[in-house]
């Protein structure tokens, strides 16, 4: 019975490797896409032996599981049948997450599945949990049939042997992918180097160093030559203790945030109320999100610091400055989203000082047009039902222009639609030819967005509240369709991503069109400033006061794992310390592609704001030395 086990599982392996080189096949030909001989080597060594390790994995509990079930043949196979279908379906999902957003499942995602609101977040649809089962139900009646086969031909000479081949041919793939990525490493041969992590939890074997002890000579290497690193540790917050002037007559502040809005929604015809707040107030055309997700977003906005503080902050439940400030000041709250402010962890950061019962959500049961309207609402009643004496805070985040892009009827601006938005089994190739219908549903959902806008300021108008009130409508990054090869957003820091629309209404201010660069990060130096902190921002803020002309070297925009410095001519992107490096390479300002002495020279001649930025990442933290 224990040899009859063993074969079973030998032929099992052998087939679900069958089908795992199926399912991986995307990663293979995304690594193939522009390959030389010995990067298409590469990866076929790489591609089957990632395949047959993924197979290992889980089909390996199951059959140690076997030395003490073996009176149990019904359990077995469903231990066996299921851990496979789960592996399969791991990688399945993977593979669509790397063909959207370029990165496989990471702490971002586990962060997303385990949060709560994080799933919610996305927006699915109930055809998209449809088609999840379906192939859930497809994956697993596949691997029901390979282990009826297993159990049954086990001991057919043919399968037994080719079973056995492979477990001999396994080692010789992975040193065979392994040598080649360490000749690549010493001879910097970027077909493999950029091509390796294609596939999930790629191992990298480097020789560089063994090489240089043998006497060999190393090529340059430009990946290697941009290995900066940036830390994140406890907090200095401010640097100072701020010294705040009186003010007579604190404004009130009205923070308008609409989730993936990007810049170029922002038309008389998408927009129009929000177009006509930017013609008589600061209408800001090159602003630029603080990073390319919703939470590196908000946080620049509220801390005006680089998201690689994040981490430190969300550990120590640190308030933002501008909050602690409002609240001393004796403001009125209406704080509400349309989303979940535990998703991200807003309500640990950002109104960490605010108890739950203040942080005002939409209920899930309603569409998230609906939850944008009835919070619109409430803020209308909020702004009726306030103490007149005392100054407010309101800030509101909308969900529509979330993907998949919601909104009613009468929102219909932009024709054809997409009907529905199917996230499963979706890819760069079977968005493409939908892309325009895409692009309607998202501007249809701006314009439902800015109606919700332009009920709450109409309101305003209405109490003769624009003489003291600061309004600020932005969006929290941007959204790609595809236009420089990603989708959505969290995944790059081109312009599609990052560009979104600011306006602002400042009273006392004449209309202004102001076209030099400007950050998310500027917004809390800018509001801290209107109640009394000292104009230099230094001491709190890595953003400036947003009205300030003079030219700047550079902005940072960052992600979960990254930042990017944007130079006047480039953009160049810098890893996390405990995330890594991989070998991101620097692009042209408007994202265009650099040739390798275009970026070492571009590399040369920044490098005075690349060092700067990475210093900023540790001002803020109780072991910096100046």
């Amino acid at each position: 019975m224990k040899s009859s086990n063993h074969a079973a599982f030998r032929l099992f392996l052998l087939l679900t490797l069958l089908h795992m080189l199926l399912e991986t096949s995307g990663f293979f030909s995304e690594g193939i896409a522009a390959a030389t001989n010995l990067s298409l080597l590469f990866h076929v060594s790489a591609w089957g032996f990632y395949a047959f390790l993924y197979s290992l994995i889980a089909v390996l509990p199951a059959w140690l599981s076997s030395l003490f079930l073996k009176r149990h043949p019904r359990l077995l196979a469903g231990l066996a049948i299921g851990l496979t279908s789960a592996g399969l379906m791991f990688i399945k999902s993977d593979l669509m997450i790397y063909d959207l957003y370029r990165f496989h499942f990471n702490s971002f995602v586990w962060n997303l599945m385990t949060t709560k609101g994080g799933l919610a977040s996305l927006g699915t649809s109930g055809g998209t949990y449809i088609s999840i089962a379906w192939s859930v139900l497809l994956v697993f009646l596949i691997q029901a049939l390979l282990w009826s086969a297993s159990a049954r031909y086990a001991q057919m000479k043919l399968l037994r042997r080719a079973a056995i081949l492979v477990w001999m041919l396994a080692p010789i793939l992975f040193a065979t992918q392994g040598l080649i990525y360490g000749i690549s490493d010493v001879k910097n041969i970027a077909a493999v180097l950029d091509t390796a992590e294609v596939y999930p939890f790629y191992q990298q074997i480097l020789m560089r160093k063994l090489a240089a002890r043998f006497g060999m000579e190393i090529e340059r290497n430009q990946h290697h030559n941009h290995h900066l690193t940036v830390d994140t540790s406890r907090l200095k917050y401010p640097l100072q203790p701020l010294r705040y002037q009186s003010v007579n007559r604190p404004p009130n502040i009205v923070i308008f945030a609409a989730e993936s809005l990007r810049w170029d929604r922002l038309t008389p015809e998408i927009m129009p109320n929000t177009w006509q707040l930017g013609q008589q107030g600061i209408l800001f055309k090159q602003h630029y999100s603080s990073g390319n997700g919703t939470r590196e977003g908000l946080f620049g906005m509220f801390y005006g610091l680089y998201g690689s503080y994040w981490a430190s902050f969300l550990h120590a439940q640190q308030s933002p400055l501008l909050m602690d400030r409002l609240q001393s000041l004796g403001y009125q709250f209406d704080l509400r989203t349309s989303a979940k402010f535990s998703y991200p962890e807003f309500n640990k950061t950002l109104f960490a000082k605010f108890p739950l019962s203040d942080l005002h959500e939409a209920e899930d049961r309603m569409s998230p047009w609906r939850r944008d309207e009835w919070n619109a609402s409430q803020q209308i009643a909020f702004l009726n039902q306030r103490d007149r004496s005392k100054p407010f805070m309101s800030f509101f985040f909308f969900e529509s222009t979330h993907a998949r892009y919601d909104f009613p009827k009468q929102a219909v601006i932009a024709s054809p639609y997409l009907g529905d938005v199917n996230y499963w089994n979706m890819s760069r190739a079977s968005l493409q030819p939908r892309i325009g219908e895409f692009k309607n549903r998202y501007s249809n959902a701006a314009h439902w967005v800015d109606a919700q806008i332009g009920r709450v300021i109409d309101e305003l108008r209405a109490q003769g509240l624009m003489e003291n009130t600061i309004i600020i409508i932005t969006g929290d990054h941007g959204e790609e369709f595809l236009e420089k090869g990603n989708w959505g957003h969290n995944s790059t820091f081109v312009e599609e991503q990052t560009h979104v629309p600011m306006v602002m209404w400042m009273p006392g201010h004449h209309p202004l069109e102001v076209t030099n660069v400007t950050s998310h990060l500027d917004i809390s130096p800018t509001l801290l400033q209107a109640l009394g902190a000292p104009a230099e921002a230094s001491d709190y803020s890595l953003g400036r006061n947003i009205f300030d002309t003079q030219a700047r070297d550079f902005i940072v925009v960052s992600d979960w794992r990254t930042i990017g410095v944007l130079t006047k001519d480039m953009k160049y992107r810098i890893a996390y310390q405990q995330n890594g490096m991989k070998h991101y390479e620097p692009s042209g300002r408007n994202d265009e592609m650099l040739n390798a002495e275009q970026q070492a020279a571009l590399t040369a001649e920044n490098q005075p704001q690349l060092l700067q930025a990475i210093k900023n990442c540790s001002r803020f933290l109780a072991t910096f030395k100046d």
